[in-house]
């Protein structure tokens, strides 16, 4: 093509009769300058967009805890065709989606985890490091009659009720010594206020759940009776529990029977935990949630997945056993053999404390939380958490926390403090 464009040109650039206008030549040579930039800019540009494909990936911002994550698909323009008026930047796409958010699990080594409360005041002293330590009071071991007395309760206001051997009820104040018997008998749900007394009455295979006021006026409030053996929760002056059929009730002191607990119909799954006013409910065999309940207005607050280590319940498998407690800032649960514990503001993250103790045979665990200590007891040997600090300690014998006080083991009686 070339060889023949000279030939042409020096053809053209020949006088003869007949020769075309001046400068025809020139105009030749202009074009075919112009065809070959033409060729040459094609050529470019099919290059151009072979890169472009190669090069052409997705770009991702990621953020961390829990923040969206952006991710911006970055594509060439397609060449453009006679007609088209499509721009030659390239195009972007943009799609936002949240990343989930992570459960930070702290497990504790093995040489951090159960550390023994020696004989004495070691956990006083653990005390002392921890909280300031009001006041420590001595409640003796055994009623004013001289039958040993095992604590089984503990009011927010420092009360603490008991049982002895032959089942009769015994209480010691605030102020610790000698527990005194109150003429009643009881075995399980225990519980205290500053004007009243609750507990478990049985009858045959049934049972119902019974409230003393100061004066001596004494009358069931369990709308349709209550669990046997089951925990009873006082907290705020209410009294919540779990009925027969697994139904939550919840009752205000003694003034009248309570109320079966509801959020829709059915009930909205087992009592677990109360911490005034909101009520912790497990449904683990239909929503299979945890939900939060005002026990004075009694409308659902919040709804969680079933807690880390608890399962769904199914017709196929025995029935899980496990145990929690909640204050105004955390929930604790035991299940499987594991500790663990969240903040309940942000519901996370969350801390795992594993190898508890095992329960006691034939005694059924229970947890209690005071505003800042949680304990586990399952008999034999309990456990008390700080859940701000992570301190645990373990003792031989039963610990319980209510409101700013806290009871504990202590040689051959109990110590009751008063924590701030």
């Amino acid at each position: 093509m070339d060889d023949l464009e000279r030939r042409l040109a020096a053809l053209l650039s020949e006088s003869s009769p007949g020769d075309p206008p001046p400068g025809l030549a020139d105009r030749i040579h202009r074009a075919v300058a112009t065809r070959r930039r033409n060729r040459r800019a094609l050529a470019l540009a099919a290059a151009a967009g072979a890169t472009a494909v190669l090069v052409a990936v997705p770009l991702a911002v990621r953020g961390g805890n829990g923040e969206a994550a952006t991710t911006a698909n970055l594509s060439p323009t397609p060449a453009s065709t006679p007609g088209s008026t499509r721009s030659s930047e390239p195009t972007v796409t943009v799609s936002t989606r949240p990343e989930p958010t992570m459960t930070k699990t702290v497990t504790p080594t093995p040489d951090q985890a159960n550390v023994n409360i020696p004989a004495g005041l070691g956990i006083e002293q653990a005390l002392r490091r921890l909280l300031n330590v009001a006041s420590v009071v001595d409640v003796e071991s055994r009623t004013a009659r001289g039958e040993p007395f095992t604590p089984a309760a503990l009011g927010s206001d420092g009360t603490v009720l008991g049982t002895t051997p032959d089942g009769q009820v015994a209480e010691a104040g605030a102020s610790g010594g000698t527990p005194q018997e109150l003429g009643f008998p009881a075995r399980s749900g225990l519980g205290t206020a500053t004007d009243f007394r609750t507990w478990t009455e049985l009858n045959g295979s049934s049972a119902a759940q019974r409230c003393r006021t100061a004066d001596g006026s004494t009358r069931t409030i369990s709308p349709q009776g209550t669990e046997p053996g089951g925990q009873v929760w006082v907290d705020g002056g209410v009294i919540v529990g779990n009925d027969v059929m697994r139904q939550p009730w919840a009752a205000k002191g003694c003034a009248q029977v309570g109320t079966v607990v509801k959020a829709g119909d059915p009930a909205s799954g087992v009592a677990v935990a109360f911490s005034y006013p909101h009520l912790f409910t497990a449904d683990r065999a239909n929503d299979k949630v945890l939900r939060i309940l005002d026990v004075e207005t009694g409308k659902v607050t919040a709804e969680h997945p079933l807690p880390e280590g608890v399962r769904a319940q199914t017709m196929d498998a025995p029935d899980q056993k496990w145990y929690a407690a909640a204050s105004g800032e955390w929930f604790a649960w035991v299940a499987d053999g594991t500790l663990r514990w969240m903040p309940r503001d942000s519901w996370g993250p969350m801390s795992a404390l594993p190898g508890v103790p095992a329960p006691t045979q034939g005694v059924s665990p229970w947890m209690t939380a005071g505003n800042r200590l949680i304990t586990y007891n399952t008999g034999a040997t309990s456990v008390l958490l700080d859940p701000v600090t992570g301190t645990r300690y373990k003792s031989p014998d039963v610990m319980l926390a209510a409101g700013d006080w806290l009871l504990w083991h202590n040689g051959d009686g109990y110590r009751l403090a008063n924590l701030r």
